[in-house]
């Protein structure tokens, strides 16, 4: 049974969609459990419909002493779109973050966070990201803030231009006033559609405030959506492509969003090169259809170019993805599922560094 609510406020409620990750889902919660302050914060766990062992893991650390602001909600599987857009249907904090049920936050998250919070310093609290393997080791970064540019700032066009510029629209390298969700969802049955819905928050925000800390850390494990290329990905970011098209009005966003659908587009040719070959034509087909359309846009326009040239860049990738998936294979570096769950992290895992023996 799910707990009942506090009626004590909270200042963050924290987004976790969960689905087949029992491996996992229990480091993800003690990492946000384990934190200064995490009396302050409702943890709201969106079980999809697992069909493992994720939501008995769930419930061992609900139970426990430090699990009682976690809020357990099952459902048949709809997908991480409909997860997250109920969970922020339930927030009732003054601010929002999200965290996957296979990824961790640093051990200092609220210690950094959690002041700008009080004051009320940003829209949007954002910071860099650490990329983790299966057993929790560092094994690389997402660098979205410079240093040279931390601290506060308007949430202007031209904060939206090198926004779009980073291009990193994953909503857990942020978190965010609960006002600016109102009325947006992530677009159901679509993969990739962080696309669609981050860019619209960010174009509703005043402010920022940039951290350049590695606050948040994400698995690279086999099975996640981004391991590999379909035509399915293909068609996600083609119409999330065309609908930030759509929002060129002729009104003083038009450079960002413009910028925003070059950089989709981009990546969605960056997929088409990764499928595999009995679905590169259809692939193609559908890059081929978007260009077509964005034709139509152009022609009346002097702000963007007529064309888009895209079929040698996408063999170019196509080539470069094929040697490199034949030289991993011949290495034996593929991605593969655990086979156990994995120990719990420790310091010295999220440092990159060996930990000290016990």
């Amino acid at each position: 049974m799910t707990r009942a609510r506090s009626d004590a406020p909270t200042l963050l409620s924290v987004v976790i969609p969960a689905y087949n990750v029992e491996h996992y889902i229990a480091a993800s919660l003690e990492s946000a459990l384990s934190q200064p302050r995490s009396d302050e914060m409702e943890i709201i766990v969106i079980d999809d419909g697992s069909t493992d062992r994720t939501l008995e893991r769930i419930r061992e650390v609900q139970r426990t002493e430090r699990g009682k602001n976690i809020h357990v909600i099952h459902q048949e599987n709809r997908g991480v779109s409909a997860a997250r857009n109920r969970a922020i249907a339930q927030a009732s904090s003054r601010y929002i973050g999200f965290l996957d049920s296979d990824d961790v936050w640093s051990a200092d998250f609220t210690a950094r966070i959690m002041p700008l919070l009080d004051r009320s310093a940003a829209d949007i609290v954002e910071f860099n990201v650490g990329i983790i393997n299966s057993n929790g080791k560092v094994i690389d970064k997402v660098k979205l803030i410079d240093q040279a540019t931390i601290g506060p700032r308007r949430c202007d066009l031209s904060a939206l231009l090198d926004f779009a510029r980073v291009y990193q629209v994953f909503p857990a390298a942020r978190v965010y006033k609960r006002e600016l969700w109102d009325g947006i969802e992530f677009p159901a049955g679509r993969v990739y559609e962080d696309a669609s819905a981050i860019p619209l928050v960010y174009a509703r925000a005043r402010s920022l405030y940039r951290l350049a800390d590695e606050l948040y850390f994400y698995r690279r494990r086999a099975g996640s959506i981004t391991t590999r290329a379909t035509p399915y990905t293909v068609t996600s970011l083609a119409v999330c492509a065309e609908e930030t098209l759509q929002r060129c009005n002729g009104g003083v966003l038009d450079p960002f969003w413009l910028a925003m659908f070059h950089k989709v587009f981009s990546y969605a040719c960056f997929q088409a090169a990764r499928v595999d070959t009995p679905a590169f034509d259809e692939s193609l087909q559908i890059i081929e259809a978007t260009a077509a359309r964005y034709r139509l846009f152009a022609a009346n326009r002097t702000d963007t170019p007529g064309e888009l040239r895209f079929h040698r860049r996408i063999v170019a990738d196509r080539r470069w993805f094929q040697a490199k998936r034949i030289v991993k294979r011949a290495l034996g570096m593929e991605l593969r599922a655990p086979v156990a769950t994995p120990r719990a992290l420790a310091p010295g895992d999220l440092s990159g560094k060996p930990a000290a023996n016990p």
